[in-house]
């Protein structure tokens, strides 16, 4: 047991490291984006988006280039499965909460639709850079949509940002230096967390996809875990929501778009038979409860019963 002290110290290391730059990478930016005058529609649709997915990004990009591309897919589709199961069902178990009817008519749409482009690529085993540029082209479309749809909605509400830019303005390179320092944080922690996460896979002799779809996606999930705790003490039943499936569909489409224009990934075909169906079943699942606009503790408790099942199945046939 010892020989695994330094892994899990690794991995412990390097989940705070991407917790704090995460946090520190978004909330820097957006105060830098918020002096520089930009509004804050277009703050929350790519700022705070990028940066709830920032962990998601950086590990499976670090994962890809030290070659261990199941924990770079496993990842991302872990992420996905934990973000209903274990974040909403948690969620819903703290507070019930009403669902806002525009979620069902925008976001988890698009959310279906980057799994089937997700289905498609699993079938042909790999995400080349056609696939990645097809998943950022739908991210784009997204991103555009929703911009389009919310200006609408504050075009008159947004206050101007002079006198706050005026007031920020000495303080430009100094958070154009932090937000540096959050991405080396970020480079840094992914760094802990995949060598780490290999060591302790091998010295189980559990498959690397297997950690790729819990431990690392688990670790990854912890800032949606976080953000949800706190808007269930506010009972902001919107945010869980739209935090979980915002998160799921920038994890699919950008974070692998991303990875895959880099660096293109093979696509185990244990994902394909075992862990897509799940990750699609979970989300189908989200229809139902959308059509009654309201999820209850019980369907929150049957959610985390399913991820964990899941779980555990896992492990039982590793």
């Amino acid at each position: 047991m010892d020989i695994l002290i330094l892994p899990l110290i690794q991995v412990i290391f390097g989940l705070l490291i991407l917790m704090a730059s995460a946090e520190w990478l978004t909330t820097t930016s957006v105060k830098l984006a918020t002096a520089l005058g930009i509004k804050p529609v277009i703050i929350g649709l790519t700022i705070i988006a990028f940066g709830t997915s920032a962990p998601e990004l950086f590990v499976s990009l670090m994962a890809a280039f030290e070659g261990q591309a199941d924990i770079a897919v496993g990842n991302v589709v872990g992420s996905n499965i934990a973000n209903i199961g274990l974040i909403l069902g948690i969620g819903a178990l703290v507070c019930p909460f009403a669902i806002p009817s525009r979620i069902a008519r925008i976001e988890l749409p698009f959310l279906i639709f980057s799994l089937f482009c997700f289905l498609v690529a699993s079938f042909r085993g790999y995400i080349g850079r056609s696939t990645a540029t097809l998943f950022l082209v739908v991210f784009s479309a997204y991103l555009f949509f929703l911009w389009h749809y919310k200006r609408g909605l504050l075009a008159d509400t947004e206050p101007g940002p002079a006198t706050l830019a005026l007031r920020e303005r000495p303080r430009y390179l100094l958070r154009a230096f932090l937000i540096t320092i959050s991405m080396i944080g970020l480079v840094a922690g992914s760094k802990f967390l995949i060598v780490g996460s290999v060591k302790i896979a091998r010295f189980l002799h559990c498959p690397e996809l297997i950690i790729g779809l819990t431990l690392t996606a688990i670790g990854t999930s912890l800032p949606e875990l976080a953000s949800t705790l706190s808007a269930a003490r506010r009972r902001q039943g919107g945010l869980i929501i739209g935090n979980v499936l915002g998160s799921n569909f920038a994890n699919t489409c950008a974070v692998l778009g991303i990875t895959g224009l880099i660096k293109p990934l093979q696509i185990n075909h244990q994902i394909l038979i075992r862990d897509l169906p799940v990750m699609v079943v979970m989300s189908l699942a989200l229809f139902p409860i959308m059509k009654k606009k309201h999820i209850k503790r019980l369907e929150g408790l049957l959610l985390l019963i399913a991820y964990l099942f899941y779980i555990m199945l896992l492990y039982l046939k590793t």
